[in-house]
C-alpha cells in the first residue's frame, strides 16, 4: 500500500479540523457550550447567593460514615475518618452522621482542598477549653447539617492553647475554608474566648436554630456572610455579625439581643427575613471609604480592617472597595438605649432603601443619629420604596435626599420626647399612614411611606398633638430646632444644601438633613469597650481620645448637645444658616493613633494527620465533589467533532508508523 502520495492532503485537512474545533471552543459559549463548572467550588464566582446544597438540609445519609462519640473517644462504621486522641479527623470527602458527647476535644476536618464534606449534627454535645469544638482546617467546602429534631451544643474555654492560637483560631467554631450550615435541628454555641463562628472564607446559613453566647463577635468572617431560612439569635460582647466584605441577609430571622455593633461590613444588603439589634453603639455600619473614615471604625477590628480592606480593594492598594448599605426587603428594628455617639443606619458611603419596613430608636442623648452617610464626600441617602420611621437626636440628623423618588420628612423637635410616644403620619381624610411606638426618647424623626406625595397635605402625629404639613420637596424638612415651639418650617437644617451642592447661589436637589451630619464617621472616635492588645486577636486595639466636653459613653442624659462646629455661628430663629465655603467641610473629631496591624503571613494548616487509608473515600465519594455538567445538543457534536479529530490523527499516524 503506498499512502505518501496523499500525505500532504491528509495533514492539510487534519490541520483544518484542528483549526475549526480550536475555533469552535474559543466561542462555545456563544455557540451555546456552558462551561463545566462547580457551584460550590470556592473558585466559582456568580451572583447567585446561595448554592443547591447550601439550601439542602435534608440530604440521603444512607451510605454514610456514622461517627459516635463517647466521652474521651469516638467509633466510628465506615471509612474516610479516624480517632485521634481525644479528637476525630474527618479525612475525606465524603457524608458523616456525628451524635453522642465528647469531652476536651474537637471534630476537624482536615481533607483535600478539593474535597466536599457533609456532616450531619444529631444530637452532639462537645466541649473543648483550649480549642475550637469543631475545625476545618482543610476542605474545599464543608455542609454542617442539623438533624431534624436535634439539639446540637459546643463549648469552649475562655483560653486557647499557644497551638490554637498559631492557627489563628478564635471561635466555638473555627473554618479556615467555606462552611454552610443548614438543616432544622438546633445549635447552641457558648465561647469564653472570642467568637462564636471564625470563618475565614464564606459563611453560609441557610437552616436550624442557632443560638449564640460570646465576648466577642457573634459571628466573625473574613468573606462573605449569607443568611436565610434560619433562626439566628446572639449575645455578643462586640459585633453581633461582622465580616471584612460582604453581609447579605435575604430571610429568616436574626435576634441580636446584646452587642456593640449589630452588623458590620463594607457593604450591608437586606433583601428579607426579620432582623432586631440591641446595639449600644451603632446598628448597621457600613464602614468601607477613605483611610480617615476608615479610622471613625475599628475599635477591636480597626487595624486589621484597614489592611483587609486594602487588600479587598486590590493588590495595589489604590482601587476604592464599593460602600453601601442596601434595603431592599424585610423587616428591621434597631433600639438603642444607651447609646452617646452612635447611629442607627450607618455607611461610609450610600444608603439605598428600596423596600422593607425599618424602625430605628436611638435615644435621645449625645449625637446619637437615627440615619448616617457619607454626605459631606458626595454620598446619597435615598428612597424608593419600603416605609421608614427613624428617631434620634437633632443635633446631628441627616434626612434622605432629594434625588429619593419617594417623599419623606425629616422632623425635628428641640427639646424632644420622652420614649413610648406614637409618631406617624396621617393623610387629609386624618387616615393614618404608618405610625409607631418608639421605645427611647427622641428629637428627631424621619419618616417615609410610598403613600407620602409631593405636595400633598398631611399630619404630623407626635404622641397627642397633630399638625398640618405640605410636603414641598421630596425630601422635606420640619420643626424647630432652638425653640420650645412645636411646629414651624425648621430653622437649623432642613433645605440647606451640602457643600458640595453650592452652585452659583443656587440650592441643589439633593438637601438632606443638617449640613454637618457627621456621615460614615461609624464608630466615631474607633473605641470599643475592653478591647486590649492580645496574642492571637485580630488586631491590635485602638485607644481613642475623648473630645472635650463629651460625657462618657452610655450615660443616657438627655442634655443638649454643643452647638455647631467652630467657623459656623447660631443662625437666629427662623434663619437659615450659611454653609461652609466650597470644598470646606468640619474636621471630624480627633481619634487615636491606629496601631499597625501584624504581618499577615501565609496560614499555618492545622497539621496532616497520620491516617493509614486516606485516600480511600466513603462509599458515596461520587457525590462528595460535585462536578455535574449542563450541555446541549450541539455542545455533544463538538464534543463528538473534537473525540473524531483526535481519532484521525491517531489512525494517521498508525499507518504512516506501520508504512
Amino acid at each position: 500500500m503506498s499512502t505518501h502520495k496523499y500525505f500532504d492532503r491528509i495533514c492539510v485537512a487534519v490541520l483544518i479540523v484542528t483549526l475549526l474545533i480550536t475555533v469552535l471552543f474559543m466561542n462555545g459559549e456563544r455557540l451555546g457550550i456552558q462551561v463545566i463548572v462547580d457551584a460550590d467550588s470556592e473558585a466559582h464566582s456568580d451572583d447567585s447567593l446561595f448554592t443547591e446544597n447550601d439550601l439542602d438540609g435534608a440530604w440521603d445519609t444512607s451510605g454514610a460514615s456514622v461517627i459516635t462519640l463517647n466521652g474521651a473517644s469516638a467509633s466510628i462504621s465506615g471509612s474516610g475518618a479516624y480517632v485521634n486522641g481525644s479528637d476525630v479527623v474527618i479525612a475525606s470527602p465524603g457524608k458523616y452522621v456525628i451524635s453522642g458527647s465528647l469531652e476536651e476535644g474537637s471534630v476537624i476536618v482536615d481533607a483535600y482542598d478539593s474535597s466536599k464534606v457533609w456532616i450531619m449534627l444529631d444530637g452532639v454535645d462537645i466541649t473543648c477549653s483550649d480549642d475550637a469544638c469543631f475545625q476545618i482546617d482543610q476542605a474545599d467546602k464543608v455542609f454542617l447539617t442539623l438533624a431534624e429534631g436535634s439539639v446540637n451544643t459546643m463549648t469552649s474555654g475562655s483560653e486557647y492553647s499557644a497551638k490554637a492560637l498559631a492557627d489563628g483560631t478564635g471561635g466555638v467554631i473555627f473554618a479556615h475554608d467555606d462552611l454552610t450550615i443548614n438543616g432544622s435541628g438546633s445549635l447552641v454555641l457558648t465561647g469564653g474566648y472570642k467568637h462564636g463562628i471564625d470563618a475565614n472564607d464564606d459563611l453560609v446559613i441557610t437552616g436550624g436554630e442557632i443560638s449564640v453566647t460570646v465576648p466577642s463577635d457573634g459571628f466573625h468572617v473574613n468573606d462573605s456572610f449569607r443568611l436565610t431560612g434560619a433562626s439566628v439569635a446572639i449575645s455578643a460582647g462586640d459585633d453581633g455579625i461582622h465580616s471584612d466584605t460582604s453581609i447579605a441577609v435575604a430571610g429568616g430571622s436574626l435576634l441580636i439581643s446584646e452587642c456593640y455593633e449589630g452588623l458590620e461590613a463594607l457593604t450591608v444588603d437586606i433583601s428579607g427575613g426579620e432582623i432586631v439589634i440591641y446595639p449600644s453603639d451603632d446598628g448597621i455600619n457600613a464602614n468601607g471609604g477613605s483611610a480617615m473614615g476608615m479610622m471613625g471604625f475599628g475599635g477591636m477590628h480597626g487595624a486589621s480592617q484597614q489592611v483587609d480592606q486594602t487588600k479587598a480593594a486590590g493588590s495595589s492598594g489604590t482601587d476604592q472597595t464599593e460602600t453601601r448599605l442596601h434595603i431592599s426587603g424585610g423587616d428591621l428594628t434597631i433600639i438603642n438605649e444607651s447609646g452617646r455617639d452612635a447611629d442607627g443606619l450607618d455607611s461610609n458611603g450610600d444608603i439605598l432603601i428600596t423596600g422593607g419596613n425599618i424602625r430605628v430608636s436611638m435615644v435621645n442623648s449625645g449625637s446619637n443619629c437615627a440615619i448616617d452617610y457619607a454626605s459631606e464626600n458626595g454620598g446619597v441617602c435615598e428612597i424608593t420604596g419600603g416605609t421608614v420611621i427613624a428617631c434620634g437626636s437633632y443635633s446631628m440628623a441627616e434626612g434622605f435626599s432629594g434625588t429619593s423618588s419617594q417623599c419623606s420628612v425629616l422632623y425635628i423637635i428641640s427639646e424632644g420626647e420622652d420614649a413610648g410616644e406614637t409618631v406617624g403620619i396621617k393623610d387629609s381624610d386624618g387616615s393614618m399612614l404608618i405610625s409607631w411606638e418608639v421605645p427611647c426618647s427622641f428629637s428627631a424623626v424621619t419618616i417615609s411611606c410610598p403613600e407620602m406625595e409631593q405636595g400633598g397635605t398631611y399630619k404630623m402625629v407626635i404622641g397627642d398633638r397633630e399638625e398640618e404639613i405640605t410636603i414641598e420637596e421630596t425630601s422635606a424638612s420640619y420643626g424647630n430646632a432652638q425653640s420650645s415651639m412645636f411646629g414651624g418650617k425648621m430653622n437649623w437644617g432642613g433645605m440647606i444644601q451640602r457643600p458640595q451642592d453650592s452652585q452659583d447661589g443656587q440650592t441643589s436637589d439633593q438637601s438632606s438633613g443638617w449640613i454637618n451630619g457627621h456621615g460614615g464617621m461609624g464608630g466615631k472616635h474607633g473605641q470599643r469597650p475592653g478591647s486590649s492588645a492580645q496574642s492571637g486577636t485580630d488586631s491590635s486595639a485602638d485607644s481613642a481620645q475623648q473630645t472635650e466636653g463629651q460625657t462618657s459613653e452610655g450615660t443616657g442624659s438627655n442634655e443638649q448637645p454643643p452647638g455647631p462646629p467652630e467657623g459656623m455661628e447660631m443662625p437666629a430663629d427662623g434663619e437659615a444658616p450659611e454653609p461652609p465655603a466650597d470644598g470646606e467641610a468640619p474636621e471630624p473629631p480627633a481619634d487615636g493613633e491606629m496601631l499597625e496591624s501584624s504581618e499577615d503571613g501565609s496560614r499555618p494548616r492545622g497539621g496532616q494527620m497520620p491516617f493509614a487509608d486516606r485516600s480511600e473515600a466513603s462509599e458515596d465519594s461520587d457525590a462528595a465533589v460535585d462536578t455535574r455538567t449542563v450541555l446541549d445538543g450541539q455542545s455533544w457534536i463538538y464534543i463528538a467533532a473534537s473525540a473524531a479529530s483526535l481519532a484521525a490523527a491517531i489512525f494517521i499516524a498508525a499507518v504512516f508508523k506501520k508504512y
